[in-house]
């Protein structure tokens, strides 16, 4: 089931909706643009299709966009790793023009001892491509960010275009609405075109217009136990599209407790691994998480950030038949005993293990445990070495060699 927020995304600039007096700013911007230039900022409520306009204004003067998002880049040195070699850079392999935009700059952190802030300030001063950057609110946090931009303030969309870009809507998707539910819509979603189309497609779907926090903004431990009790597909899949959630970049971590706790697919993983069903029903439904979990690594990587709204179809119709009667609950910190306690146990015991290989062969402890413990115990029960005079041999330390003799055992029991 694809988002209609997705499906029904403007492609050009003639395509969009409201706005038309900054868009037309945005628009003379780009056109004189010069090595240098100030940084244009967008600044407007969500869904008011700040992101969606730097794209389409990106593709009318044929720039290739390389999107960021702020939040997810907040310190010093990630800032420089990652625009520094862009702006050195001011074409793409095929010889196209490059544009950064960077989205949620509101996100980025001001405080001093990251220094988030005043780099970006002093990597936009003079940019040697454009810089398209958008923020919720011109809040005094980003003031002085703002200061060294042109600024372009996105308004709510009027009720009266959301009315007509309704219509469009209902009469590509073959949708009949009468007129109270329309209106009810579009009064819920304030301006915002994202929420108008979460909610005529949750309608759409057999749900009654509600407020627009009900639609948009499920917590996501209300969503996760909803999603598991739900009788059919339709509503479980509802709960997923709800739910307040992020994807991040698993290579970049620097997310505050609560960014973490929206994590769609460690809470997922918790949940289910928190559970108590079968071996073998456990592997298929992980099996699903892992294969989402492909797509959201592949789509930050690449920075196909479209590619991430196929996750919540894959992650809705992957886990329903399988995790249906299985009493799964959300559980976004802790686990079970039976499954954390080996876990724990392990990493107790191979600690000292790795440690003493990583220094050896110097690599990290993480990449020793991944490619090195595996074949070194094969090698050893290969050529039939005492573990304990191994360990005392190589590294002084008669417990390494019992932490070996454990893994030893366990590589013989599988």
């Amino acid at each position: 089931m694809m988002m209609w927020s997705e499906k029904h995304r403007p492609k050009t600039i003639q395509e969009m909706v409201g706005n038309e007096n900054a868009r037309l700013v945005a628009i003379k911007w780009l056109a004189g643009w010069v090595s240098g230039s100030r940084p244009l900022l967008l600044v407007g409520p969500p869904g008011t299709g700040k992101t969606t306009f730097a794209h389409t204004l990106a593709r009318y003067f044929d720039y290739d966009v390389v999107e960021m998002n702020a939040s997810d880049i907040r310190n010093k040195e990630a800032l420089q790793a990652r625009i520094t070699p862009l702006f050195q850079n001011t074409a793409n392999l095929l010889g196209k023009k490059i544009m950064l935009f960077l989205d949620e700059v509101d996100g980025i952190s001001g405080r001093e001892d990251t220094g988030g802030l005043d780099t970006l300030i002093n990597l936009i001063k003079e940019p040697t491509v454009p810089v398209i950057m958008a923020a919720n609110k011109k809040s005094l946090k980003i003031m002085k960010l703002a200061k060294a931009c042109k600024i372009v303030e996105f308004s709510p969309v009027p009720s009266s275009l959301l009315l007509m870009f309704l219509d469009h809507v209902l009469r590509t998707e073959g949708v009949k609405l009468g007129s109270y539910d329309k209106m009810s819509i579009i009064d819920n979603s304030r301006g915002d075109i994202r929420s108008l189309l979460n909610s005529t497609q949750s309608h759409a779907a057999g749900y009654s217009t509600v407020s627009n926090k009900d639609v948009v903004d499920v917590d996501i431990a209300d969503a996760i136990n909803g999603y598991f009790n739900a009788d059919t597909l339709g509503k479980a899949t509802q709960f997923i599209i709800r739910a307040d959630v992020s994807y991040p970049d698993p290579r970049y971590r620097l997310i505050s407790p609560e960014e973490r706790r929206k994590d769609m697919l460690a809470a997922l993983f918790s949940s289910i691994v928190s559970s108590e069903m079968e071996q073998h029903d456990l592997a298929l439904l992980l099996n699903v998480l892992s294969r989402a979990d492909m797509i959201v690594g592949r789509a930050n990587a690449s920075r196909q950030w479209h590619l991430l709204k196929y996750v919540n179809s894959l992650i809705a119709t992957g886990l329903y038949e399988k995790s249906r009667q299985k009493g799964i609950k959300y559980h976004q910190y802790s686990m079970p005993w039976p499954v954390m306690g080996p876990i724990f146990a392990r990493s107790q015991s191979t600690k000292k293990i790795l440690d003493e290989l990583a220094l050896t062969l110097h690599i990290s402890r993480s990449s020793t445990g991944l490619f090195v413990l595996p074949y070194f115990i094969r090698a050893i029960i290969d050529e039939k070495i005492d573990p304990v005079e191994f360990a005392i041999d190589n590294f002084q330390d008669e417990s390494v060699g019992e932490s070996i003799a454990k893994e030893i055992e366990k590589a013989k029991r599988k």
